[in-house]
């Protein structure tokens, strides 16, 4: 019986964690993985820090000790960065980005109303 918890490589054939979306030994990515999303373990303000560690394949106190050091190096710029990762990052693995929401808000709002088409008599002896 497999272990849920792993799953093998299918290029180096070794066995890796199963939500790694890299594998750590050959570095590939997997087919299963899903892209970026923001609902994963370790999660705290808004997850970006928590969902690159995953699809990178990193310990996520480290994304968190370079994203502080990157605010302090960069005068803050790395936090707009992070606000676009954000906005464009869905929260679940098959959502939708904050940003495909915004944008399809406003492709309703200025949306042409579909006009109901008349109905046509029916033809017939």
């Amino acid at each position: 019986m497999s272990d849920p918890t792993s799953k093998n490589c299918p290029s180096c054939f070794k066995e890796i964690d199963a939500r790694a979306s890299r594998c750590p030994f050959c570095a590939q990515r997997q087919p299963d993985a899903p892209s970026l999303y923001r609902d994963v373990p370790g999660r705290l303000a808004g997850g970006v820090c928590a969902a690159l560690s995953l699809h990178f394949n990193w310990d996520v106190t480290l994304m968190r000790v370079l994203f502080v050091a990157s605010l302090a190096v960069t005068g803050g710029l790395v936090l707009w960065v992070y606000a676009m990762i954000w906005f464009l990052t869905p929260f679940e693995a098959r959502g939708r980005s904050p940003a495909t929401k915004v944008l399809d808000a406003l492709g309703n709002l200025f949306a042409k109303p579909a006009t109901p088409q008349p109905e046509t008599p029916p033809t017939g002896p």
